[in-house]
């Protein structure tokens, strides 16, 4: 199963790297200015670590990390398909019949969002890493607003921090509208993580020795000792 779970994994990432070609394969780092192609990147170095340690039956990419790449790909399916317009028609498709909009905005966090619920375990995370992940929006949101600044001639990435148009009132409002949002969203990665059984779905099972089982082991000793 290792081998299959390792397959999938560095699967999503070529996915993600195809979906982000613009950037690392036509030399065009304005690109990295997207949300959009930062959690794809982002994804696609977790799933590549990921993959290989699969491989190789060797530790994973921490629980908060993968936590955090699964919440940023996730909030960059659900702010195109609620938020952003649809792709122009007769943009040109790259693979399996998907354009690049449709990988990194559809396919990408489906499949992440499979993995997370598949083949990691779980019971692992906690309120705490959902606050954490909203670090990350936080200061994309600083960047852009900070480059528009610095580059007033450059457009912004997005229209919901565009200080030229909405100002900085509705920036904040922004902030503060989408971090709540997107705090729950974690909150809802985090309960799921909690509700879901320790061993992974289709993945190999925990090792009785994880962090997890010595840290309950550490606690029944010290009250044995107590």
């Amino acid at each position: 199963m290792g081998v299959v779970v390792g397959l999938y994994r560095i699967a999503v990432a070529v996915f993600a790297l195809i979906g982000t070609q613009e950037i690392w394969r036509d030399g065009d780092p304005s690109g990295l200015v997207y949300f959009t192609n930062q959690s794809n990147l982002l994804l696609a170095v977790v799933f590549v670590w990921a993959g290989f340690a699969s491989f190789a039956r060797q530790p994973q990419p921490p629980a908060w990390l993968k936590g955090a790449v699964t919440l940023f790909i996730l909030i960059t399916g659900l702010v195109a398909y609620f938020i952003l317009p649809p792709d122009a028609p007769g943009e040109p498709t790259v693979v399996l019949g998907l354009t690049d909009g449709q990988i990194v905005h559809q396919l990408t966090p489906a499949l992440a969002l499979l993995d997370f619920l598949l083949f990691d375990p779980h019971r692992r995370l906690r309120v705490k890493n959902a606050a954490l992940w909203l670090l990350y929006p936080v200061a994309y949101c600083a960047f852009t607003t900070i480059r528009g600044v610095v580059l007033p001639d450059t457009d912004y990435p997005y229209g919901f921090v565009d200080v030229a148009e909405i100002g900085y009132l509705g920036l904040v409002q922004n902030v503060v509208l989408y971090g709540v949002g997107f705090f729950v969203l974690g909150l809802v990665i985090v309960g799921i993580d909690r509700v879901l059984p320790r061993n992974p779905v289709l993945g190999p099972k925990v090792p009785a020795g994880s962090r997890a089982g010595s840290a309950r082991g550490r606690g029944s000793r010290s009250r044995s000792e107590g």
